[in-house]
């Protein structure tokens, strides 16, 4: 039975959702990179995410929401504030107590982008998919050409699919990608100005 263009693009929405799409980044580089704490990076990303999950999980037992997707603004506010302080805490347990300065740079840039979204939801809601796709992709730049194109292609078929499930408009989408584009030029440039090729 041959798929319609709605349901690939659900599926690459849900594929594509942050929760997957970053910590994976992550994981291929670190493991790539061959970084001696590798296993504990990943271990605090994909533990953020679980923490998120948790969190949403726990607002639809309670019945503030109707769904963990919060697909509503008011569940999608609360969810955001949430992601942003465990993001910052992420930040700062990274930085100070396990001396890991790329984690923390991103787990900060990450929480500024949801800071960001916030501080504009009120004109446009820009895509986190997109935001946080592109900002994945970046991540991949270093390594070689075929992981970086591969995860470029992923980053634009999500963009594609928040705008045909009608999620999003186009420039809430480039906006996003924009944002996530800034994330991860930031992300490089501070770590090699201080000395730090990889993550």
């Amino acid at each position: 039975m041959r798929a319609t263009p709605t349901a690939i693009a659900r599926s690459l929405s849900i594929i594509g959702h942050p929760l997957v799409v970053l910590p994976a980044a992550v994981a291929v580089l670190v493991l790539n990179d061959g970084t001696s704490s590798a296993a504990l990076i990943v271990s605090v990303i994909f533990g953020i995410g679980g923490a998120v999950l948790a969190y949403s999980f726990w607002q639809v037992h309670r019945g503030h929401w109707q769904h963990v997707d919060a697909s509503v603004k008011a569940e999608r506010r609360s969810l955001n504030i949430f992601l942003a302080l465990v993001l910052f805490l992420g930040a700062a347990v990274a930085f100070y107590q396990l001396s890991q300065s790329g984690l923390a740079l991103g787990l900060l840039l990450s929480g500024l982008s949801i800071v960001v979204m916030l501080s504009v939801s009120r004109w446009a809601k820009l895509s986190q998919h997109a935001s946080f796709a592109v900002f994945a992709a970046l991540l991949l730049w270093p390594l070689n050409l075929w992981y970086f194109g591969f995860a470029s292609a992923a980053a634009a078929s999500i963009c594609w699919s928040r705008v045909a499930l009608a999620r999003h408009t186009v420039a809430e989408v480039l906006g996003g990608a924009l944002l996530g584009g800034l994330c991860g030029i930031c992300f490089w440039f501070v770590l090699q100005s201080h000395g730090h090729p990889g993550a």
